[in-house]
């Protein structure tokens, strides 16, 4: 094992603890008091973890693609094809997005409003579209390892 891998297995299991903790205080750390609806108390702190992961991941992502065009530049084809792919989703997906406001009992946030609703609906169909290819990439290796 490389010092490398060592220090991601490190931090790996860094961040699982910590998730951990924040899933604890989420389940565990009582509710809001007066609320309208059974509320955790640490709902939007777990929420931000969660945020923060996400973003981590896409940078680390972004970071890793990055290095690896400077390294080699003749796979630079594949990877704007794959960007362009995950443009097209999206596109597809923001086409399909609905930005009516939801008629929802009792809640006053600001967060039913047509642009956040875009965002939410885009999030939504990307990650229907982007499951399905995985799913069927998956079939299709399986079966064409069974015909072969």
């Amino acid at each position: 094992m490389t010092k490398l891998s060592k220090i991601l297995n490190i931090v790996l299991y860094l961040l699982l603890a910590v998730t951990l903790v924040f899933a604890g205080l989420f389940y565990f750390g009582g509710i809001v008091e007066g609320a309208t609806y059974l509320t955790p108390n640490y709902t939007e702190t777990f929420l931000n973890w969660g945020i923060a992961l996400v973003i981590g991941t896409a940078a680390v992502t972004l970071l890793a693609e990055i290095a690896n065009l400077v390294m080699h530049p003749k796979n630079a084809v594949r990877s704007v094809l794959s960007i362009l792919f995950l443009a097209v989703v999206v596109f597809i997906a923001y086409s399909l997005a609905d930005a009516t406001p939801l008629v929802l009992a009792g809640y006053e946030g600001p967060d039913n409003v047509p642009s956040m609703l875009l965002m939410a609906d885009t999030f939504l169909y990307s990650m229907y579209f982007l499951f399905g290819a995985a799913f069927l990439a998956i079939l299709y290796t399986e079966l064409s390892r069974i015909f072969r």
